[in-house]
């Protein structure tokens, strides 16, 4: 099984507890008190966890392409166009192939 899941702020609620309700172990930035951070403390909180940290922000690509920033692995899904429904199920069939030490970029 895959590290915990860390949604940042830009994923539907929904989403996140579509994916609990499919088993993974899910964090969301309104559960955890960070909502309205910065994306860097948003990054580095999910580093401190331990978490892959899943977004439809692709400001997170930059920090993590470009600037190099550390990370435990990020999913990054493109939001246009998509149902919620949809979202979930590209990411668990995502996360139920994706080895627990996979520190990747993910597209979806």
């Amino acid at each position: 099984m895959t590290r915990p899941l860390y949604c940042d702020e830009s994923i539907w609620i929904p989403v996140a507890d579509g994916l609990r309700r499919r088993g993974w172990t899910v964090h969301t930035a309104r559960d955890e008190g960070t909502l309205g951070d910065p994306d860097r403390e948003q990054l580095r909180y999910a580093v401190e966890n331990d978490w892959l940290l899943l977004t439809f922000d692709d400001d997170f690509l930059s920090l993590v392409e470009g600037d190099g920033r550390e990370h435990r692995g990020l999913i990054y899904v493109r939001q246009a166009g998509r149902q919620i429904g949809d979202v979930v199920k590209a990411v668990d069939e995502h996360l139920q192939n994706r080895a627990r030490d996979d520190s990747s970029i993910q597209y979806l």
